[in-house]
């Protein structure tokens, strides 16, 4: 780890992921390649980690896995570097090759030119609504599976579709990380991205008599018809519906659409 001044709750996000992390190397992963950006892309997520979790937060938000333009290039999670440079406003980094890179998807770091399409969609839409400043507040973002497996040609093996031994080790060991990280961030709401996230992470929570509401958000793969063309209304009534952003902005809510503010005259009176 680099050696950045952090606080308790910084610290033991970081220590629960070098658990993780030792787990996940141990695994047999047959012919699949592993990159871990918690590894060779250290200095950016931990600058990360840092910056945005310093504090308990009363939202927390999973995604599910690394993906190849985004978190794989960046360490930060939905790491589209557009966002990451300049809206959470971490600078330029020196990311490392991660072993055993494979020749169709070079790491370049800060250098990297394509965009991470779910990224992209995921940071805009409050960067539209928030300053980093007035989102991170409020909330963290973390990933369910901080890793990304490749098969033989280079092409991601998201966690649900990893060979069944390989995939019930993955999802019992990050089970366990994301309870760790919910321990140590104390958030009243989850918001879980995807169905497979929402899935795992609705149930390791679902039981608790006390514990945080389990939310889901639509998907932003440009791969989910559903996200072409009503992914930002949908995800707008899914995080109101959740209390997200009432949550972050407090009093000064204004609600957006027609129903809401039909909702808020009626709780008035």
């Amino acid at each position: 780890m680099i050696g950045l001044e952090s606080s308790s709750v910084a610290h033991q996000i970081l220590a629960s992921e070098a658990q993780l992390i030792a787990v996940l190397e141990r695994h047999d992963k047959g012919e699949l390649n592993m990159y871990n950006p918690l590894v060779y892309a250290v200095d950016p997520h931990c600058s990360y980690v840092c910056k945005y979790g310093d504090s308990e937060k009363p939202i927390l938000f999973v995604g599910m896995s690394a993906t190849p333009y985004g978190m794989a290039q960046t360490g930060v999670p939905f790491g589209n570097l557009k966002h990451v440079r300049d809206y959470l406003g971490l600078s330029n980094f020196d990311v490392k090759s991660p072993k055993n890179e494979h020749p169709k998807l070079p790491i370049t770091g800060w250098e990297t030119l394509r965009n991470d399409q779910e990224g992209n969609r995921f940071w805009k839409f409050f960067e539209s609504r928030y300053s980093a400043k007035e989102f991170t507040k409020k909330c963290y973002v973390t990933t369910y599976c901080p890793v990304l497996y490749l098969d033989q040609k280079g092409k991601e093996v998201p966690p649900p579709c990893l060979p069944h031994v390989l995939r019930n080790q993955v999802i019992n060991v990050c089970d366990m990380h994301i309870i760790d990280i919910v321990d140590i961030l104390r958030p009243s709401i989850i918001v879980a991205v995807g169905g497979f996230t929402h899935q795992q992470v609705g149930k390791l929570f679902c039981s608790r008599e006390v514990g945080p509401l389990v939310f889901p958000l639509l998907h932003p793969a440009p791969s989910n018809p559903a996200s072409l063309k009503r992914w930002n209304n949908i995800v707008n009534d899914q995080l109101v519906f959740a209390g997200v952003p009432q949550m972050i902005a407090g009093s000064n809510y204004v609600p957006s659409t027609k129903e809401e503010k039909k909702k808020k005259r009626c709780s008035k009176e």
